[in-house]
């Protein structure tokens, strides 16, 4: 009965902490893509079609930050399948 506890207790462990090794890589490329954003603060302007838009450059940053986290969440190409 203490053998099962130990491996179970052990096999936790092992995926803990790669799940805590992923949340520490994701919390870093934040920290990166956020201060990149940040530290664009002139104005930029975007031409699309007919139609002009001018706001600071972190905004379009960030726009393009938030695209691409939801297109991620939306479609999960490299998540591993559930079996």
């Amino acid at each position: 009965m203490a053998d099962r506890e130990n491996s179970t207790a052990a096999s936790a462990a092992s995926g803990g902490s790669a799940v805590n090794s992923k949340a520490i890589i994701a919390i870093i490329i934040t920290i990166v893509a956020l201060t990149f954003v940040f530290s664009n603060v002139a104005p930029a302007t975007l031409r699309f079609l007919f139609m002009q838009f001018t706001m600071p450059a972190w905004g379009w940053f960030l726009a393009v930050l938030l695209a691409g986290v939801v297109i991620g969440s939306l479609f999960p190409w490299f998540r591993p399948r559930k079996k």
